[in-house]
């Protein structure tokens, strides 16, 4: 296959071709994958016509997820306050009080949202961390998602089968989480993304990172590049760019990479697909990985995050 341009900086010198097999349905087809030589990013040289395929609203991870809508009570209303803006805080703090604080309370923390800001998940799947948010008390959630069956209504909570290009109005807060690399011409995605956040608010994409440890450990059994269903895995140089071009300042990078995609990686490197009946996450005690390797994937996750070296990222685009 021709080596071409890199959709990111066009780029032509140095980018090398990589056969990458899909291994979370466990199909175990080989696509055709580029690294740039310049930005660094990864992508999927040919785009399947029928892509939906590979997201089976019956088999994919983000469509098997409960929805249930259960309002904040006093008491979380309260712990809820303390850790997202540092109110009530007696109690607040006495209810925190050996409390292991879940990542979307720094979502919503960082970029300042409030309550009643209108919030847009895209590719929410069938919107389950709409219906966490709703229950630590906000009240304006949209989710938008190309691949699900249909609309959906869930309480105040609307879902809507279309792509970015279908949706119009303005939001406070657009999250992207694991959704911007399933998608095709980034900085198209990134100046319409720019026409649905307000001035002076945020965008949230959350993503693997390519160049990382897992790259450099696993090469093409990292299971972050997830083939075919991942178009282009961004590097640091390339959101950079993207960001600059699309005219975000990206005001912080937070690096939160998660121990199983060590072990769904160790298992590829091991021709184990993720639905395999010897796979960690179908049956843990026929995997083969004990508590102790568990343990020294968790340290491992931790210290690539803390040494900006982890296979995902959080990256703050904040729209002057």
């Amino acid at each position: 296959m021709e080596i071409r341009n890199c959709k990111v900086c066009g780029n032509s010198n140095g980018n090398k071709l990589y056969a990458v097999k899909e291994m979370q349905l466990g199909m175990r087809e080989t696509f055709t994958y580029m690294e740039c030589g310049n930005c660094g990013c990864m992508q999927l040289m040919d785009i399947p016509a029928d892509l939906g395929k590979y997201y089976p609203n019956e088999g994919y991870y983000s469509f098997n997820r409960g929805l249930t809508l259960q309002k904040p009570g006093l008491l979380r209303r309260i712990k809820t306050s303390y850790l997202l803006q540092g109110k009530n805080a007696l109690v607040g703090g006495l209810l925190s009080v050996g409390y292991k604080v879940p990542d979307y309370y720094s979502w919503m923390k960082i970029p300042g949202i409030k309550y009643d800001d209108a919030i847009l998940d895209i590719g929410t799947g069938n919107g389950s961390l709409l219906s966490t948010l709703f229950s630590l008390g906000f009240t304006n959630l949209t989710g938008i998602d190309p691949f699900i069956d249909k609309d959906m209504q869930v309480g105040s909570i609307n879902i809507y089968k279309k792509s970015i290009f279908e949706t119009e109005g303005q939001y406070d807060y657009l999250m992207l989480h694991h959704a911007f690399e399933h998608m095709d011409e980034p900085l198209k995605v990134l100046q319409q993304l720019y026409k649905l956040v307000k001035k002076g608010k945020y965008v949230l994409i959350r993503t693997p990172v390519m160049g990382m440890y897992s790259w450099k450990k696993y090469g093409t059994n990292w299971m972050d590049l997830d083939a075919p269903r991942h178009i282009i895995i961004h590097s640091l140089k390339s959101m950079q760019l993207l960001a600059a071009q699309a005219g975000y300042e990206l005001r912080k990078t937070v690096f939160d990479g998660n121990y199983m995609s060590l072990i769904g990686s160790d298992q590829y490197a091991k021709d184990i697909a993720l639905p395999d009946p010897n796979s960690y996450m179908v049956n843990k005690p026929a995997s083969g990985y004990n508590k102790e390797d568990v343990e020294k994937f968790k340290s491992i996750t931790i210290q690539n995050n803390k040494e900006q070296q982890a296979d995902q990222a959080a990256f703050y685009l904040f729209k002057p």
